[in-house]
């Protein structure tokens, strides 16, 4: 359930501890069962184990992947963005695919028309659900790919879905949040201020009614009851809202490409702070339920807590463009 807290505790002062070469990547990387996964826009993928700092496996799929990959099971699910740099095609062609975690061997693949910028979401515990620039949300079986259904909206789905046990919530540029059933049946759809493309649906259940947020990129930012899609909510701002909100307890936050992050009150919207840094923030903001607190990154090239704890400079030469970068805690 996409929330953006985690109950992992934080540093107060993270320090570099090893650099490793991977090549360009839009994506974030992904943990579990001690490997990081990450892809790149050179169309590989990566496992890594950080103690032994050292590369496990890497698959090359020939096809840019730009939304982050999905871990489930024993298969990483990734999906291709084929004309992700200007004027090429490595393929012509997209997949989602699912790569078997232990030696990296591709396990299967489907075919999906359009670009795949949307990162894929487990559902059920056994279906794969994601968004594509062809208009429609595709759920596939988990262990084989077979196609579930398939979902069409008015607009290219820019948008990652979010599944909160029994709905799956989804944005598309046609302004439209979409809720589904898992059978992919509509259960509501709410007309927002314009195209929705921020990562993805950021859910809370502190209130006695769910609801979810979700920014647009007319600079709309709004709080949906979940089962209805009524909106209870909205805040408007000049700038589009690219990154995922997050929440926790009875706050959620915002950030913006006007350089700002703003803390609301859930219940009502009303203003708590807001913090400017020195550039747009399109980096999804992440909470730290033990520490309470946020860190985020800026186009200014800082990753930041909250409090100004600390800051680091993740501005890189090009020599080191490329490079997945591991911090270790004081």
């Amino acid at each position: 359930m996409r929330t953006g807290a985690s109950a992992s505790r934080i540093c107060r002062k993270p320090s570099l501890l090893w650099v490793t070469e991977v090549g360009p990547s839009v994506s974030s990387p992904i943990f579990g069962d001690g490997t990081i996964y990450v892809s790149t826009i050179t169309g590989r993928i990566f496992a890594l184990n950080p103690s032994e700092k050292q590369i496990k496996w890497h698959l090359n799929v020939g096809t840019p992947v730009v939304s982050s990959p999905l871990l489930h099971n024993g298969i990483l699910v990734a999906a291709t963005y084929d004309s992700w740099i200007k004027d090429t095609s490595f393929t012509g062609k997209n997949f989602v695919l699912g790569i078997n975690t232990e030696n990296g061997k591709q396990i299967w693949g489907f075919e999906i028309p359009g670009d795949i910028f949307s990162s894929p979401c487990l559902v059920d515990d056994m279906m794969i659900v994601v968004g594509s620039i062809s208009n429609a949300v595709y759920a596939l079986e988990g262990y084989s790919a077979n196609i579930r259904w398939k979902f069409e909206t008015g607009g290219e789905i820019w948008s990652s879905p979010s599944y909160n046990g029994n709905e799956i919530f989804i944005g598309s540029d046609d302004g439209f949040l979409y809720c589904l059933d898992i059978d992919g049946n509509l259960l509501w759809k709410a007309k927002l201020n314009g195209k929705i493309r921020s990562s993805s649906p950021c859910l809370s259940f502190q209130e006695e009614s769910p609801s979810v947020l979700i920014g647009t990129y007319n600079g709309g930012m709004f709080c949906l009851n979940q089962s209805t899609g009524m909106i209870r909510w909205r805040k408007q701002i000049t700038k589009p809202v690219m990154a995922s909100p997050a929440t926790i307890k009875d706050k959620v936050f915002f950030a913006a490409s006007n350089k700002k992050i703003y803390c609301f009150q859930m219940k009502d919207g009303s203003s708590i702070w807001d913090f400017e840094t020195g550039d747009k923030i399109w980096s999804s903001p992440s909470i730290s339920e033990h520490d309470g607190a946020m860190f985020f990154g800026s186009l200014d090239s800082y990753l930041r807590d909250r409090y100004q704890y600390w800051q680091t400079n993740m501005e890189i030469s090009n020599y080191e463009y490329g490079r997945l970068f591991s911090s270790h805690c004081k």
